[in-house]
């Protein structure tokens, strides 16, 4: 982790994510927003442009596979177990 920026990726960038938890972390200061991740190229170019985004996809497993110190799980809670546990298994430091 650096010490300047957190290095945090965002699994399940749907409405309630870019509402609460993106905006939030895009003003801060010590936190970079490397991937946002769901469903929809169009949604997640628009994502991209309007926070700053270095990276989005469609698949969670390459995301974990970019160097993140934290990832914020905010996908559809059936698939919180699955997203969590990939994070966490991909040697997430902090996975909200």
């Amino acid at each position: 982790m650096s010490l300047d920026k957190v290095r945090v990726g965002i699994i399940g960038a749907g409405s309630w994510a870019v509402g609460n938890h993106i905006p939030v972390l895009h003003r801060r200061e010590d936190v970079e927003l490397v991937v946002a991740v769901r469903k929809g190229m169009e949604a997640l170019q628009v994502i991209k442009e309007r926070f700053g985004f270095q990276h989005v996809t469609e698949d969670y497993r390459e995301a974990l596979e970019l160097d993140l110190d934290a990832v914020v799980v905010a996908s559809p809670p059936a698939l919180h177990y699955e997203h969590t546990k990939a994070a966490l298994e991909a040697g997430g430091k902090r996975v909200m």
